[in-house]
């Protein structure tokens, strides 16, 4: 645990002791005075109700009768007539038991109703210890309960704590990544410049311009992503022909690891026209991770197969290598951030940020793999061309102002716009079109209702083209990267 959390909690624990003793100290106070002020309330009127008895007849005999009848209350009493310096008690030695262990509530009583001649004192006798007990259980009583409270705020200042340093931690990174895509830009535009100098074949020279490209467009890429909290939000993408992407990055990975002996890299779909909507530059960071993650598997000669094809309205990408395989008991864990296997220093961030895009694209991410064998990754994507016909949208909206603007902006586009305002109407209008329908839902629907509770029955449902058209910011939805977020107004220009 980090040192000064410890120091937090040390704080915690000593301002809780000092609470429980301040609390100790006045349970066992306040019921010795209220127990001093009952006593001495009782004893009055036991004094009262008794002092004709007192006066006219035998004291003794009347404190005897007072004492029986009262003996919960008061372990002994005693009789001083006024003037007199004996008197006597009952029991006797009741009034020689020491101070340290019995408390006295004494009455005075008096000849007369105008209590103007004194008859006397009684004295009345009870443990002194007896009341501070009952504090000391109350208290008891009160500690056992403020436990749990003590405990949760432990327990909450470790969470605030862990929050505080993920924080950190994020901030340090993004400003190292700010920093680091900043710096590179200058090196990459002379190593470009420097490239256009060499004698190389053409294919090659190609490569090249296509790698520093890609490098600088991942440096672009960070830059607006952690330029800060005031950056628009990231817009959707679009319709991309995939071959053409993926076949740049198989022609980069094959010039990289020519020098690795019987390592060969095949990708078949190149002439295939399918598209999807995706971000380039992730894209094809995503084939590169994946590939490169296939070669690294292997411990001498490998096969990787990149492949491209269209089935049931998606796009189907698949990396395929002979390698080693993955143990069964990490293979569900992978994809997750800082899973990892088989690389010294590997973070796993690759594979969970191919999971993120392909999910985040309204794709499926899955991996197969057998030790020995080799391993399979999957991604599907919605086709574009299957998303474009009849080109129709849904927006699910409580506002008919927001309506009203969609629908001019759907119109002007060409655009078959369908409005609803509640779930339910949504739910009867999705039935009959296409699951890659693209479906804008607002975040705050009226009536306590979350459009992304909406949203994650609508994926369940087999829906593929899921946005929050919103005034939130994309932070608010990251713990479902295959949401898409856009602002308040129409996507359509």
């Amino acid at each position: 645990m980090d040192p000064e959390i410890k120091k937090s909690i040390r704080k915690l624990f000593v301002k809780f002791l000092v609470f429980q003793a301040v609390i100790f100290a006045a349970a066992v106070l306040l019921s010795v005075v209220s127990t001093a002020y009952f006593k001495q309330r009782l004893g009055a009127q036991l004094s009262s109700a008794s002092r004709d008895s007192i006066l006219s007849g035998d004291a003794r005999q009347a404190i005897i009768n007072m004492t029986s009848s009262m003996s919960r209350d008061f372990s002994g009493m005693a009789w001083l007539p006024t003037g007199e310096e004996q008197g006597f008690s009952v029991p006797a030695g009741a009034d020689k038991v020491s101070r340290l262990l019995r408390a006295v509530s004494r009455v005075r009583v008096y000849f007369d109703d105008e209590r103007r001649f004194p008859a006397g004192d009684l004295f009345f006798y009870y443990s002194r210890w007896a009341p501070a007990a009952w504090g000391v259980l109350a208290w008891l009583i009160l500690a056992l309960l403020s436990l749990p409270v003590a405990f949760f705020e432990r327990n909450r200042l470790i969470r605030d704590y862990d929050l505080l340093l993920e924080l950190r931690v994020k901030e340090s990174h993004a400003n190292l990544a700010a920093q680091v895509a900043h710096d590179i830009r200058s090196p990459l535009a002379a190593l470009g410049a420097a490239a256009q100098n060499l004698q190389l074949p053409e294919e090659q020279r190609a490569l090249i311009d296509g790698a520093v490209d890609r490098m600088r467009g991942i440096a672009d890429d960070l830059l607006e992503r952690y330029r800060g909290p005031a950056a628009a939000p990231k817009a959707a993408p679009g319709a991309r022909s995939l071959a053409g992407l993926i076949s740049q990055v198989v022609a980069e990975k094959r010039l990289q690891h020519k020098g690795k002996p019987g390592v060969a890299i095949e990708f078949s779909g190149a002439g295939e026209e399918i598209q999807a909507a995706v971000d380039p530059k992730e894209l094809q960071r995503l084939v590169s991770n994946l590939v490169n993650n296939s070669i690294e598997a292997f411990n001498g000669p490998g096969m990787v197969e990149v492949s491209l094809s269209a089935a049931d309205g998606k796009a189907v990408l698949q990396v395929k290598d002979d390698g080693k395989g993955i143990p069964p008991e990490l293979l569900s864990r992978l994809g997750q951030k800082g899973v990892t296997h088989g690389k010294p220093g590997g973070n796993g961030l690759g594979l969970y940020h191919a999971r993120a895009a392909a999910e985040g694209w309204g794709g499926s991410f899955r991996i197969w793999s057998e030790p020995g064998r080799g391993t399979v990754i999957t991604i599907e994507l919605p086709r574009a061309a299957a998303r474009a016909a009849g080109r129709a949208a849904v927006l699910l909206d409580d506002d008919l102002l927001v309506h009203l603007n969609w629908k001019m902006a759907a119109k002007t586009a060409g655009v078959d716009l369908k409005a609803y305002k509640t779930p339910a109407e949504l739910a009867a209008g999705l039935a009959d079109l296409p699951k890659a329908t693209p479906v804008y839902i607002d975040s705050d629907l009226g009536g306590g209702l979350k459009g992304e509770d909406v949203a994650a029955q609508l994926r369940a449902a087999g829906f593929t083209d899921l946005t929050m058209a919103t005034g939130h910011s994309p932070e608010k939805f990251a713990s479902s990267p295959w949401l898409k977020v856009i602002g308040k107004e129409p996507p359509w220009k």
